[in-house]
């Protein structure tokens, strides 16, 4: 007759398995944390959808077009100020100021779209969309810090035409 042989069960190591769930999770946490620090809010335009209902005050619009030859700025209906290029690059100071000049004359005003070209650059859309956000002027007193003053902070993106 055959004898059975006994095997006695081994306990499972589970403290190398411990360890890199505690890395994993550790590293997962982190990496949320940073990701969340490059993010930037980006209002889409809506889906075409059933007839708007007829508004009886017509908020102002501000459109501002980048296009291969520079910025365009406007009122939804025409152009009314182009600024083009300067050494191969926007001109987001001069964007920064004509958008402050239509922030002094429309305080309340915090939405504008942006408006791009197809072949566009992702650099060269953040940096507009930074002046469009916000201008830096001098202080009141000569040799004092830069001012930050917030401009347009709620962008929508959408093609030029």
């Amino acid at each position: 007759m055959l004898k059975r042989k006994h095997h006695e069960s081994e306990e499972l190591e589970l403290t190398t398995l411990l360890n890199i769930l505690v890395v994993l999770v550790s590293f997962l946490l982190l990496s949320a944390v940073f990701s969340r620090i490059t993010i930037q809010e980006l209002n889409m335009p809506p889906q075409a959808g059933g007839p708007a209902e007829p508004r009886k005050d017509i908020p102002l619009v501000i459109e501002v077009m980048v296009r291969q030859d520079g910025l365009e700025i406007g009122n939804g209906k025409e152009i009314t100020d182009r600024l083009p290029k300067l050494n191969d690059k926007y001109d987001t100071a001069a964007l920064s100021q004509k958008l402050k000049l239509l922030k002094d004359l429309n305080p309340g005003k915090r939405d504008v779209i942006l408006l791009l070209e197809p072949d566009i650059g992702y650099a060269a859309m953040i940096g507009v969309m930074d002046a469009l956000k916000f201008v830096e002027i001098r202080g009141p007193r000569e040799g004092s810090q830069r001012l930050r003053i917030t401009l347009f902070p709620n962008v929508t993106v959408g093609d030029a035409p």
